[in-house]
């Protein structure tokens, strides 16, 4: 088989794998402000479910990283998927709090076995650029959940909707091991042979990796942006801006879809540029910043979700430069899943907090505080680009090898 085609089979099935993903873990977010106008449902135990989601898939994505570089991926995707198929479609039949708990615990875990192995197919059987390549398609696949999700509020009620979206994403686990399986047999796909001696402590060798440390803090402003304020965004159209309910999940697929053409704008200024990842991200998190200080200011609710949009898609290159730039780059370090994992663990981590906070923060002193926190993930990302450190070129020409 030769490699274009190669790259396009790999390529397509990593993208609907990760499709799936990311409209599983979008469909509390919009059904948020129905479930709330419905009166079973708060902004506290919302925030609860989304952090519990958010907690074990932080867990999840240590763990899974380091055992994704060792475990087949088509057993890990495929489980990881029908895993979180069946929680979805389970988790509308619970009354009890702490059955919905332990369901949405449930995904975030499944949901964990995912990105890894997908990275490491990607970064393991392409070549750099055709990975980095890979990675823009699969960051639009991610800001299409949104879009996805939307979709499936708008077509059904919160119930099926759950059904329909669970329902697919168990199919899709199981077509995916039966691709994966005859592409591993026929040897298109292959992969670095693990370390024969390796322990859960060689998962800290990732922190000698260049600049690892810095993407350690920028990942945990990406997921701020990426998962936190993302989740708010439906509620923050409907209660704050005043939009219907019913009206809501269409905006949130317009804020999605301007999101999704992110990653290549990305890559086409970063290449524009000369790779200058740092510079891009130090003046992405500037407009993010001033873009959500100026939004309190806005009280026109057309007006204002255009200078949001403008925010989440400042946001949204500082997410592509880390997924689609940083990591597919490691491919030679055999280390790819486990980077994924630690750097998604430590996000996720970072975005169940600040979810907490910003429902506390609703319900304390309003979305002005609320909005004045989301500005500050840039003046701290604009803070951070300030202490790393500049490659040289001969470093540089290594790490494009």
């Amino acid at each position: 088989m030769n490699t274009a085609k190669k790259t396009f089979l790999i390529g397509i099935l990593r993208i609907a794998a990760y499709m799936i993903n990311y409209y599983l873990r979008e469909m509390l977010s919009v059904f948020t402000p129905t479930l709330i106008a419905g009166g079973s449902f708060n902004e506290a135990h919302v925030a609860l479910l989304s952090s519990t989601y958010m907690c074990f898939y932080a867990g999840g994505q240590l763990i899974n990283g380091f055992i994704g570089d060792i475990v087949p991926p088509k057993r890990m995707v495929s489980i990881g998927l029908i895993i979180a198929g069946l929680s979805t479609v389970t988790f509308p039949h619970l009354s009890n709090k702490a059955t919905q708990i332990i369901a949405f615990a449930a995904l975030g875990f499944a949901l964990s076995m995912l990105r890894g192995p997908l990275m490491k197919t990607i970064s393991e059987n392409a070549e750099p650029k055709k990975a980095r390549l890979i990675c823009v398609f699969f960051s639009f696949a991610g800001f299409t959940g949104p879009l996805v999700s939307g979709i499936f509020a708008i077509l059904f009620d919160f119930k099926l909707a759950y059904a329909v979206a669970g329902s697919l994403a168990v199919i899709g686990g199981s077509v995916f091991f039966i691709f994966l399986y005859s592409l591993e047999k026929k040897r298109i796909i292959v992969y670095t042979k693990p370390e024969t001696k390796k322990s859960f402590s060689s998962i800290f060798s990732v922190f000698k990796i260049e600049k690892f440390l810095f993407y350690l803090v920028i990942a945990c402003l990406v997921e701020m942006g990426s998962s936190s304020i993302s989740f708010w965004i439906p509620t923050y159209l409907t209660r704050h801006l005043g939009f219907d309910a019913s009206i809501s999940p269409f905006i949130f697929s317009i804020i999605s879809i301007c999101r999704a053409f992110m990653p290549f704008v990305t890559l086409f200024i970063f290449n524009a540029t000369g790779e200058k990842d740092i510079a891009m991200m130090r003046v992405a998190y500037a407009i993010s910043t001033t873009a959500f200080i100026t939004l309190i200011f806005i009280k026109n609710p057309i007006f204002n979700v255009c200078v949001l949009i403008l925010a989440l898609m400042a946001l949204s290159c500082t997410s592509s430069l880390l997924w689609s730039i940083f990591i597919p780059g490691l491919g030679k370090t055999g280390k790819v899943s486990s980077v994924n994992g630690t750097l998604d663990c430590s996000g996720y981590i970072a975005a169940a907090i600040a979810n907490l906070i910003f429902a506390n923060v609703i319900t304390g002193i309003g979305w002005s505080g609320v909005i004045g926190i989301w500005s500050s993930i840039g003046v701290a990302g604009i803070t951070a680009t300030l202490f790393v450190k500049k490659k040289t070129k001969t470093a540089e020409a290594e790490c494009s090898d």
